[in-house]
This record gives structure tokens, sequence and C-alpha cells, in this order.
């Protein structure tokens, strides 16, 4: 099970990280700068390189924010609440949207703005633990997502180490929510090669 959802999900969370790059060529050349000084004169990472890849960590966390794969979540109450003044029967199930976390204003300033520097470390201790949601919450959380943020940095890291990315013209791209939240006519780019490094 972990195998097949972290595949599915990372895969979702490795295009829409590579949109939001696409569209914001300022912000991706700081991480493929860090990638090449990285890498220096290898194509493809290692483990252990991850841990010197704050920039590729930080625009994958800030796509998630911006378009958790997974969208929501769902858990049933095992007991009576009253939830901002709604009472809330014993067995009722409760979907909790994470978009709608990701985006609130008062943990996000201009939440709907792609800003990695969101997840520098002074500003990831700034905010409550669970403003950030994209693998759920609490005992029931995703069993997978440290696989699927290891899988996600090293697919990106190859990719953007190897070509740029452009959004392709006339194509909307409208997210839509499924099991993953994916876009409705999928995400078209534009790939070059990027010139031999050192």
């Amino acid at each position: 099970m972990i195998m097949l959802a972290a595949h599915h999900t990372t895969g979702v969370a490795v295009s829409w990280t590579l949109y939001l790059l696409s569209r914001h060529p300022a912000e991706a050349e700081r991480v493929t700068a860090e990638i090449d000084e990285v890498l220096s004169d290898r194509v493809t990472p290692e483990y252990a390189d991850l841990k010197r890849l704050p920039r590729l960590q930080m625009a994958l966390k800030e796509s998630m924010r911006l378009y958790p794969p997974g969208p929501y979540g769902a858990r049933e109450t095992t007991e009576d609440l009253v939830l901002a003044g709604y009472e809330i029967p014993t067995g009722t199930t409760i979907f909790y949207p994470f978009w709608a976390v990701h985006l609130n204003p008062r943990y996000w300033p201009d939440p709907e703005t792609f800003d990695p520097g969101r997840f520098t470390p002074d500003q990831v201790a700034g905010r409550p633990r669970y403003a950030y949601i994209p693998f759920g919450l609490g005992p029931r959380s995703c069993e997978g997502a440290s696989l699927a943020m290891m899988e996600a940095e090293l697919v990106l890291a190859i990719l953007l180490r190897r070509f740029r990315f452009q959004p392709a013209s006339g194509h909307d791209v409208v997210p839509v929510e499924r099991f993953v939240l994916w876009a409705a006519d999928g995400i078209r780019m534009n790939l070059t090669p990027r010139p031999a490094t050192r």
C-alpha cells in the first residue's frame, strides 16, 4: 500500500512543482543553481544530497501547500461534540479540506502566491503544526510521507538538472479534485535540454 500510494501522489506532487517552477523562472533558477552546485559534475543525485538541497525541498513543500496531492481527509466522530457551534453526533463523518487549511491567510499571508520562502526554518517555527497538513494529521496520517518526499525530491533533482520547463502556451491548467488533486486536461509543458554543466 505504501508503494502504491507514494508513487501515485508523488507523481502528482512532482507535476505541480514543475508547473509552478515553470511559471516562476526566477525561483526555478535558484533551485537549479542549487542542484548544479550540489551535484557538481554528477548527473543524478544520491540520497545524501537531499539534505543539501533546501531550496528544492522548500519549492516542493510550497507546491504541496497550494496543490495538496490528496486534497482532503476524513474522520468519524467517536462521541458527540460541538464544533464552531454545530452539534455533531457520534458516528458522523467529517471531511476536512487540506486546501482550505493551506490557504488560511492567518498563517499564510497572500496565500495564493507561490513563495517557497515560507518554508525556511524560521518561517516554519512561527506557524502552528497543523497549518500545513499535505499528508493528513494524527495517527491516520499518510504512512508513506517520508518515502514520498524522498522520491519527489530525487525525481525533481534529476528532471531539473536535465531540462528547463516552460508552460505550454494556450493551455489552461485547471485543478480538479479526483482521488488526488489533478488538472482537468493535464499539465502540458515545453521541455528544453539544459546545457551540460561543468
